[in-house]
């Protein structure tokens, strides 16, 4: 009797034991500082099993002394040219678009996950016919919402699409919303649950979207059409801006911005970025330009993420380089580093996984 309720006993703790394990697909925080930088490349070879034509690069650590491709992680995700991508910690996922050129069309989304060693491994994909320019994607899961969301400059609308359970799909996806715009778009992040996005064109900026993701999940109809931006931050004597991000543990944006293949490339500072809170046109703090910085068609930047970041970087399609600035730089300067992508391949988007201990 005494063995059958020690059994018993022992049963149960380690059916406890086994049910309070994490899941895999659950969030993990980071147990040691990362700064891993992950690199989507456009080019593209229909033959597979090319491997110079794959289409991530994972470098790991990207704010190492040897700012380098040796020893980098490298992947296929399956899209025809890489276009935008966006890894997301809470998610422990990769989304990736392709470019969707007119010789290899491509209107689905692949979802990558990622191990705690930047591993990538392929578990889904998101289609829809009318995905067909994604510019921007971020994932977010306030309130538990689950949610990816997607900004897609197409040629007869500019919309924001919302894909509930996005890593659930393998094949064709139905959006929950599509929220329709008036301005032409390109980048695009969540600061909490306000939407920014990066508006193109002469004189473009940033617009902000206060409360976005609970004033659209408010909405009964899957199409959206009347919410517009609470303010906009306009650069004066922009051109053709394109990638940004917002930094908010030390409260720095930084934007690139281009008139033309290799005229005009800079990238663009803004520190105590949180002061603007309404229509106003912004200067920056510095400006990164001339012939000393190699920029020719600077797509997409990004910035340490943690307290007191270092680097910028910046992924130039039309120099086939990733580079990294020094935070401080300002004026007609050369690059801290430069960096070449496999078979000389073209760089489209970056995206910095920067966490300290214990964050997600």
């Amino acid at each position: 009797m005494k063995g059958t309720k020690y059994f018993l006993y022992i049963f149960s703790v380690l059916l406890v034991t086994w049910s309070c394990q994490r899941d895999d697909d659950e969030p993990r925080k980071a147990r040691k500082p990362i700064s891993r930088l992950y690199v989507s490349t456009s080019d593209y070879n229909p033959s597979s099993g090319d491997a110079q034509l794959r289409n991530i690069f994972v470098i790991d650590p990207a704010d190492s002394t040897d700012f380098t491709t040796q020893g980098a992680l490298r992947y296929d995700s399956g899209a025809k040219g890489g276009g935008v991508l966006h890894f997301s910690a809470f998610a422990r996922s990769v989304f990736h678009a392709s470019v969707n050129t007119p010789a290899y069309e491509d209107t689905t989304i692949r979802v990558q996950s990622v191990n705690d060693k930047g591993q990538l491994a392929s578990v889904g994909n998101i289609g829809n016919r009318k995905f067909d320019r994604v510019r921007g994607l971020w994932y977010h899961n306030i309130d538990n919402l689950d949610q990816l969301l997607i900004a897609n400059p197409g040629d007869d609308t500019v919309s924001v699409f919302v894909v509930d359970k996005p890593r659930r799909y393998n094949g064709f996806a139905r959006y929950a919303f599509q929220v329709m715009l008036e301005d032409r778009i390109w980048g695009m992040q969540l600061d909490s649950t306000h939407l920014m996005l990066s508006k193109t064109g002469a004189d473009g900026g940033i617009l902000v979207f206060r409360d976005f993701v609970n004033e659209v999940n408010r909405r009964r109809d899957t199409l959206v059409e009347d919410i517009r931006p609470t303010y906009r931050l306009t650069v004066s004597g922009s051109k053709n801006i394109r990638g940004f991000f917002y930094a908010k543990a030390s409260d720095i944006l930084v934007l690139s911005d281009y008139e033309s293949s290799g005229v005009g490339a800079k990238i663009l500072v803004f520190e105590k970025f949180s002061q603007y809170k309404a229509d106003a046109t912004i200067q920056p703090t510095r400006v990164i330009s001339g012939a000393s910085t190699l920029l020719q068609e600077p797509l997409s930047v990004t910035v340490d993420g943690k307290e007191n970041p270092k680097y910028i970087y910046v992924s130039d399609a039309g120099a086939r380089k990733v580079f990294r600035f020094k935070l401080e730089d300002s004026g007609d300067v050369a690059p801290d580093k430069e960096m070449t992508l496999g078979n000389n391949q073209t760089p489209q988007a970056i995206f910095l996984d920067s966490r300290g201990v214990n964050e997600y």
